[in-house]
């Protein structure tokens, strides 16, 4: 490495950092001695380089210094070739014009031999998932720099349309969608707005009672930061009774965006406390660490004690007969009908669903007999006729089956999977607002915008 590149790394090093940093690490990171180190740090400084600081106390550079590079790296190029597709394909049409113009001028000022990785195609940004939108992103990111409040007319999404005052906190431009944070007058709390939701939008002259920057940490404060169920619904678990299992460590693995919400919903209504683990696919949930908890490298899955028990339906069932005192399932001799839908709705209705949604079904009275469910309007035919009429699926009481069947139903409806009969959307009535469905939701929420919104 040269002289020259060795001392603009220097100064890339101390750009990264906010406080003062010793000698010493400086010189492990740049793979020099503390003597060179120094050498370099007077060089820079001879240089008009603004580093304050001195051997045995440490260097920062002051804040407003600015050197040009020297020429940006290959896969610097690469980068910002790649982030200028993204964002002119992904954001509005005011960013993806000021993209195009960043590239413009980077290309301006690259050597001849560097200029073709900038115009190369061999990094490619897909199209996304376009939702048409009423009001211009750009108007929104307005509203942010100058920090005003904004006047919105909100449709959610059973259609229902507030007029609403927000402090904008930020604009996430996720894959599918994009979302705006911010303080909400109405609920007096901070909640997140789908853009392809908001009908009007208007600037006011206003501006909220707290910078943004203070907005920011109570927002990022606000996504939660506790995963202990315990902690968080406020409950302890009595451990002076000799087998009690409410004594027993409950962790719950999931991903907030899953069918973990099944067993969410169950936990809840045992009223038993656990702690929430987190596992992102592709990633912690193939991590070997995860792996032995379920081979599968999938959630929901339970640990309790030294008992661990995956599949939705089987962790509804268990964590029945493992807290009796939460009334989830009904006596032996009476477990017909339990057992029966419970395990129709795991065996039959999500495969006949899932098939379903991809645009397959058994056609030929063949194929149908090589498949448990057999047909897709056989299933729907069946699984109608169980709760017609009925408030809970196996008896007078709520069950684990109702969380399991009515969780299939509520996701089928919600998703178009499963066609809107009255039965199922009387039954799914009874049962879609109970509080610990409800408390699982919002706890999953969170947990999802925690996820969403971490600093990268």
């Amino acid at each position: 490495m040269s002289r020259t590149h060795r001392l603009f790394e220097l100064l890339q090093m101390l750009r990264r950092r906010r406080r003062p940093v010793s000698g010493a690490e400086l010189a492990r990171e740049a793979g020099v001695s503390l003597r060179t180190l120094y050498r370099d740090i007077a060089a820079l400084q001879a240089m008009g380089a603004g580093i304050d600081g001195e051997p045995g106390v440490g260097y920062v550079l002051r804040p407003g210094f600015l050197l040009p590079p020297l020429m940006f790296s290959e896969e610097e190029i690469e980068a910002l070739a790649l982030g200028a597709k993204w964002v002119a394909r992904r954001t509005d049409e005011g960013l993806s014009d000021a993209a195009r113009n960043a590239v413009t001028k980077i290309a301006a000022v690259l050597p001849p031999e560097l200029k073709p990785l900038l115009e190369d195609d061999a990094l490619i940004v897909g199209p996304s998932w376009e939702r048409p939108q009423h009001v211009e992103l750009k108007l929104l990111r307005r509203a942010l720099r100058e920090e005003r409040k904004l006047a919105i007319c909100y449709r959610d999404e059973k259609g229902a349309r507030t007029e609403r005052v927000i402090w904008p906190v930020a604009v996430g431009f996720f894959e599918s969608t994009r979302v705006l944070a911010g303080w909400c007058e109405l609920r007096r709390d901070f909640r997140h707005f789908r853009a392809d939701r908001i009908e009007t939008a208007k600037i006011l002259e206003t501006r909220p009672s707290r910078r943004r920057q203070t907005l920011v940490k109570e927002w990022r404060k606000n996504m939660l930061t506790e995963t202990d169920g315990m902690l968080a619904y406020g409950r302890s678990a009595p451990a002076n009774l000799k087998g009690n299992p409410m004594a027993k460590e409950l962790v719950f693995y999931t991903n907030p965006q899953s069918r973990g919400m099944i067993a969410h919903w169950m936990l809840e209504e045992t009223g038993a406390p656990y702690a929430i683990e987190i596992k992102d696919y592709g990633t912690t949930m193939k991590a070997p660490e995860y792996l032995a908890v379920n081979p599968m490298g999938k959630v929901p899955a339970i640990r309790h004690g030294e008992t661990v028990v995956t599949e939705a339906a089987a962790i509804c069932a268990y964590l029945a007969d493992a807290f009796p005192q939460a009334g989830l399932a009904p006596e032996p001799a009476a477990r017909g009908d339990y057992y029966r839908w419970l395990f129709f709705a795991a065996g039959c209705v999500e495969p006949a669903m899932s098939n379903h949604s991809v645009g397959w079904d058994p056609a030929t009275q063949d194929m149908q007999r090589r498949f448990g469910y057999g047909s897709y309007a056989a299933v729907m035919d069946t699984l109608a006729r169980a709760v017609a009429g009925r408030r809970y699926i196996a008896g007078d009481a709520f069950t684990a089956a109702d969380v399991y069947v009515g969780s299939m139903i509520g996701f089928g409806l919600r998703f178009g999977v499963i066609d809107k009969r009255p039965e199922f959307e009387a039954y799914w009535s009874g049962l879609e607002n109970r509080p610990a469905r409800l408390r699982a939701a919002a706890q999953a929420e969170k947990l999802a915008s925690k996820q969403a919104w971490a600093p990268a």
